[in-house]
């Protein structure tokens, strides 16, 4: 008897969306969401420079809504405040107005992402088969993985991407062309890559597997549905194709192989010496990447092989036919990864059509599976001893897996901490036009921390727009002539070009092993080979024999040096 309800509790379904069992499940749910972003937010306050790492790249820039002078004529701003999508953009912007500002935005963010993220993915579960453990275990996997990947903190535009595109999934589900259209108009605002998903999904719906044969679907309602998604969509899409922007063209692929920038020392490495299994799977930024964690996920596979066993397992049969839904989001991610390669750079980078997608299919399709196998035993009632074992390994196994593996590394935080606060508030009390020029890895952090320009900085040189890198890759080649040159007139020429306020350097920057380690010299070893001859010189760089004169802040990494001083 006790068996007989226990199952219940888990395994049967529920017909009722406000019944005692799904409210249960559904709190729940909300609870471990909740929990996991518990960590991130104490360590986001934790100090007063500590930003999300993609934050520093995206973000900076939206410290104009709160002051507008900031960051004046700035070409590194204005490129990454037209590349940012509008709907975030616009969000930020909005909560600034109310009186928040953006980098305290960015740290409270991604409680809220995760709690609709949950509910959505909840949802979704709950449609394709309505038991309450089937929405708790989906949302639970899913949560684990965007956490331990630091996806959700980042609060940026990946980060908005999960509730919005399971929001659509939710909606598609329910048959509610209203909510289709809203969140179609929400992506393509804020992740387009999804919003492209989106769209294939839409239409492979229409087309239909029946007695062995394909068909076009008869229900009037799926077309209507689909034409308000894709109406939308195209909407959406129609002013990129008449808009231009001053920082393109896109590079192509023909010379973004022939470019350092693209290959495995450079900064969006792309094309890796080691170009088999790991450049269609593995990398970051050309394979598939489908996440296996946590490891479980992987049983969402065989899901399609359970559909084949009703007999053996009863609860196939309470599976809503839409689960094919699935199905067409893996045709859609495949083909649109493949179209993204046949015009690379064109539709941004093949994996942003797969990695967030298939981290949603193998969420939803694990749970899905776990449930009906689960159920399967229990109805095996010579095996009820097994089945409450399994039950109880299965539970500690799914919720406590993440902290026994991953330990402290869960949730991920990827925050960055900001190592010198005494440069940062010596910039801020400078003028808002202040320039300083760095090859240090800092530099990075200027920009947040200091609200105030940089000439250039290796997390900002991005080099897919031609029109932006062809401004940016000079100015870090004039840095580099500048840095190690022994002449005067090429220093003085620099910095009346640019008009640089500062130089930030490394302490050991005129040192043999900086010019080995540093990573704009492992992109461009030519100019490493340059810089390291003019170094064991006759003469020594300009900077070097002046630096001591005119360093106005130093600790152990870095000096502060003015500019003008160098060339008086």
């Amino acid at each position: 008897m006790l068996v007989s309800r226990f199952q219940k509790f888990l395994t049967a379904p529920e017909d009722h969306r406000f019944s005692p069992r799904m409210i249960f499940w559904f709190t729940l749910s909300l609870v471990f969401s909740i929990s996991f972003a518990i960590p991130p937010l104490q360590k986001a306050f934790s100090g007063e420079y500590l930003i999300m790492d993609d934050a520093r790249q995206h973000l900076f820039w939206m410290q104009r809504f709160v002051d507008p002078d900031l960051f004046p004529n700035d070409l590194i701003a204005d490129f990454y405040q037209s590349i940012t999508p509008s709907g975030v953009s616009g969000f930020y912007h909005l909560m600034a107005n109310l009186g928040i500002n953006p980098l305290i935005l960015n740290k409270i963010l991604p409680l809220f992402l995760g709690l609709l993220t949950t509910i959505f993915c909840f949802g979704i579960c709950i449609e394709l088969l309505p038991i309450p453990t089937v929405g708790f275990i989906g949302s639970l996997l899913l949560n684990q993985n965007l956490w331990l990947h630091g996806e959700l903190t980042t609060a940026v535009s990946s980060g908005f991407s999960y509730p919005a595109f399971l929001s659509f999934l939710y909606f598609l589900l329910r048959r509610s062309p209203l909510g289709v259209g809203i969140c179609m108009a929400i992506m393509g605002n804020i992740y387009g890559p999804l919003m492209l998903i989106a769209c294939g999904v839409l239409i492979l719906r229409l087309i239909q597997w029946e007695k062995g044969k394909l068909h076009f679907s008869t229900n009037r309602q799926d077309y209507i549905i689909s034409s308000v998604g894709l109406g939308v969509a195209t909407l959406v899409i129609i002013p990129y194709f008449f808009s231009t922007s001053e920082y393109g063209p896109t590079i192509s692929a023909q010379a973004a192989k022939t470019m350092p920038e693209f290959l495995q020392e450079g900064r969006t490495a792309f094309f890796n010496s080691d170009s088999g299994l790991n450049f269609w799977f593995k990398n970051s930024r050309s394979g598939i990447r489908i996440s296996l964690n946590p490891p479980l996920v992987i049983l969402g596979f065989f899901l399609p092989v359970l559909l084949k066993f009703p007999r053996q397992f009863p609860l196939v049969e309470k599976i809503s036919s839409q689960i094919n839904i699935l199905l067409y989001l893996i045709l859609t991610s495949i083909g649109l990864f493949a179209i993204a390669h046949l015009l690379l750079f064109k539709l941004f980078l093949p994996s942003r059509y797969t990695s967030h997608s298939f981290r949603m299919i193998l969420a939803i399709s694990t749970a899905i599976f776990l449930i009906v196998v689960l159920d399967g035993i229990f109805q095996a009632t010579l095996k009820q001893i097994i089945a409450l074992t399994s039950t109880v390994i299965f539970s500690f196994v799914l919720i406590f897996y993440p902290f026994l593996v991953w330990g402290k590394a869960f949730p991920r935080t990827a925050y960055t901490i900001g190592t010198d606060p005494a440069v940062y508030q010596f910039l801020q009390q400078q003028p808002k036009d202040t320039l300083t020029a760095s090859l240090s890895l800092e530099a990075d952090n200027l920009p947040i921390f200091s609200q105030r320009s940089v000439l250039a900085s290796w997390e900002h040189a991005l080099p897919y727009q031609k029109g932006y890198y062809q401004q940016i890759k000079p100015r870090v080649l004039d840095l580099i002539s500048a840095q190690y040159s022994p002449s005067l007139d090429t220093v003085k020429q620099f910095i009346q070009q640019y008009g640089v306020d500062y130089f930030l350097i490394d302490q050991n920057a005129f040192t043999p092993e900086y010019i080995t380690e540093n990573v704009w010299f492992k992109q461009w070893p030519d100019q490493g080979k340059k810089a390291l001859s003019q170094l064991q010189g006759k003469q020594q760089p300009i900077l070097l024999q002046s630096w001591n004169r005119c360093t106005i802040y130093q600790n152990q990494l870095y000096r502060l040096v003015k500019a003008d001083c160098l060339i008086k």
